[in-house]
Order: C-alpha cells, then structure tokens, then sequence
C-alpha cells in the first residue's frame, strides 16, 4: 500500500533534484552565451512522446470527472517516455487483463481502478500477459491535485521498472492470487449459534429406583425417615417425558417420650402420582427438571407404653394402626450418569385433609398428647434404572 504522506516526501525530493539540475543548467548556459529563451533543435516538448517511444495503453475506469483528472495528470511531463493510448471501461475485468496483446502493438498495458474514491488500484503487465505488477493507492476521497500526482508518480515508476527488470514483478498464478484476494469482500464475523440441547437418548418404558427420604413429622417427633422404592411407566412426546409412579417407603420407629405415657411410631407410606419431566442443557451436563403430583396412604402403627416417670394408676391402652390420606407435590430434578442409570431428587410438601393426633384418654375426657403436622415438607435422594 503507497501512502499520500510517502508519496508526498517522494514529490518534494523529486522537486529538489529538479531544481539543482535546471540551476546547474542555466550555469552552463550562462557560461556557452546562449539565450535562456531558445531552446536545442529536436527537444522534447512537455507531454509530447518521443519518435518511436513504446507504446502504453491506459484503461481507466471510475467515475467519468475523475478520469478527465486522471488522464490530464497522466499526459504532463510524468508519461513523456511514452506513446500513451488511453481507452475507458465500465469496470475493471480481470480477464482482459491476463489476455496477450503481442499483436496490438502495445508495449505495456495499465489499468487504473478509482471506483472507489479512498483508494486507486492499478494493474500493469507486459504485451505476452506473462509478468505483472499490481499497486494500491490511499486516496483523499477528493481526488485533489495530490492523489493524481501520487497515481501519475506510481504509473511512471511502475512502468519503468515492469520495462526495464521483470524480476521485480510477479508471475501469472501471483497476480491472480492477489487480485482475487483484493476483489474478495471483507470477512464479516457471524456468531455461532450456541449448540441447541440434543434431546434425550431413548428411555425404557418401564423405571426402577430406590431412593432415602426425610420427612417433618411434627414439633413433639422431630423428623422421620427411610429407605424406600419405585416403580414408573413412562413415556414421552418430542422432548417431553410423564411418567406415572407407584412407590412405597418405610419410615423407622420414633419413640415419644413423657412422664405419663410412651409412644412407638411406625410409619409405611404408600404414593401413586404422576410426574412430568424436561430436559434442559445446564453448562455440559444434561439435567431433566419437572414437577410431581400424586396422593397416597400412610399406615401408621402406635403401641403405647408407660411413661417415664411409670405411674402405677395408668394403663396403657393396646397398640392400635390407623390409615390417614395424603396429598403430595413438588418439583422434580433428574440427572444422568449414564446411558440407563439416572440420580434423581424431590423436594416435596405433604398435606393431611385430616387432622392427625394421638389422645390420651382421662377420666374428666381426652388430651391429645401428639399431634402430626397437617403441611410437612421433605426430600428424597435416590438412584433409578
């Protein structure tokens, strides 16, 4: 790429030399007593071509006031060398620019692209289209009286040296490269849509799991909890997955402790529901994220005993089980750590339509002695198949 600024510095150098030698010539002059006004017989008129001067053809192509500019910069002193042909194309076209004119006549041939008004582009090969040049030139955007010195200083010294050593220029699969490099359109950066989640390997109908649950029990017991099972039949649509659950736990004995009575509680429960899963893409790893709705049976054993302080006026009533209905919800999280085996956890809130309690039975009436929370939240953690 030539610069205006270096092209500038080049002109003011050139403007020097020229100076010295027309200063060293009037000297000479001054010296032989010949009048400053006459001038040798056959010299050179400024911008006329030398007899028998190579032939240079000029295709110039752009808008038409900047070609009238460029042509009269290029007919001045810079091309007197030559016997300069000049001819106007819409575009440029590469591939007249490969094609031979050995038969034309014409030594060297040039192309001048100012379509864009920032930058001049200019080709130049020699008749057989073997060796080429090709330039580039900043420009003003104006196409002032500077941008056409600095593209008539370029054609001159382009010329001379594509004339006088070849070695300088570049062959036909060279050029081609860099013309097709130059004519391409910029890269424009496209973002790289982010991979959408890929759905699901296919699932087995039929799901087996074990899973520990926690559960509030109420503010006298604290916390029960177990070990417990599932099974599921499930199926699905597009990415979507609903399963129906049937599962059974076993909560351990808790004991209930007061001086006038002791409690042993047992507690199975018994769940069928419906669950509705999603897969979603979190970071890398696969995650399925749903909801669970259902409603179940919780069969709970109490066997009395005597207190702690053991009054003797006080017996205990017989162990006695009771069934109490229960409301279940709550979200659903499913991970997989393979193909067929999945980590699964729940989060969930239990709701007794019915209050239950644990009575002790006076002679003035009862006294409820435990009472079960009606909403009591838990988790579970398990593995499934």
């Amino acid at each position: 790429m030539i610069t205006r600024r270096a092209l500038a510095q080049r002109g003011a150098c050139c403007l020097a030399v020229a100076a010295a030698a027309a200063l060293s010539s009037a000297s000479a002059l001054a010296r032989d007593g010949t009048a400053a006004a006459s001038g040798s017989p056959g010299a050179a008129v400024s911008g006329a071509a030398v007899s028998g001067a190579p032939v240079v053809e000029i295709v110039l192509t752009g808008a038409a006031d900047h070609l009238g500019a460029i042509r009269t910069a290029l007919e001045s002193q810079a091309l007197s060398a030559f016997a300069v042909r000049f001819r106007i194309a819409p575009r440029f076209d590469a591939a007249a620019l490969f094609a031979t004119r050995a038969s034309s006549g014409v030594t060297l041939s040039c192309w001048i692209d100012v379509s864009d008004p920032r930058r001049a582009a200019l080709y130049f090969t020699d008749p057989v289209a073997d060796r080429f040049l090709v330039r580039s030139i900043e420009l003003s955007g104006r196409l002032d009286e500077l941008d056409r010195e600095s593209v008539a200083q370029v054609v001159e010294l382009s010329l001379r040296s594509l004339r006088v050593d070849a070695r300088a220029s570049l062959d036909r699969e060279q050029a081609r490269a860099l013309i097709l490099r130059q004519a391409a359109p910029p890269e424009v950066p496209v973002e790289t849509p982010a991979p959408a989640a890929a759905p699901p390997a296919p699932r087995r109908a039929l799901e087996l799991g074990v899973f520990y649950g926690v559960t509030a029990h109420s503010a006298e017991v604290g916390l029960t909890h177990g070990p417990g099972g599932r099974v599921a039949l499930g199926g699905g649509w597009g990415r979507h997955r609903v399963a129906l659950d049937a599962r059974f736990q076993y909560q351990f004995e808790r004991r209930y402790e007061e001086p006038r009575i002791g409690l042993d509680l047992r507690t199975i429960t018994l769940r069928a529901d419906v669950c509705w899963l999603y897969p979603m893409a979190m970071g890398v790893m696969p995650i399925e994220l749903g909801v669970r709705l259902g409603a179940g049976v919780d069969h709970v054993s109490a066997a009395p005993r005597p207190g702690s302080a053991g009054a003797s006026g006080f017996v205990p009533a017989e162990a006695s089980a009771s069934n109490a209905l229960v409301l279940v919800a709550g979200p659903v999280a499913k991970l997989p750590l393979s193909r067929d085996l999945r980590v699964f956890t729940e989060l969930f809130v239990e709701l007794d339509p019915a209050r239950v309690r644990y009575d002790l039975s006076l002679d003035q009436g009862t006294e409820t002695v435990l009472a079960r929370y009606r909403l009591r939240p838990g988790v579970i953690l398990g593995v499934e198949l």
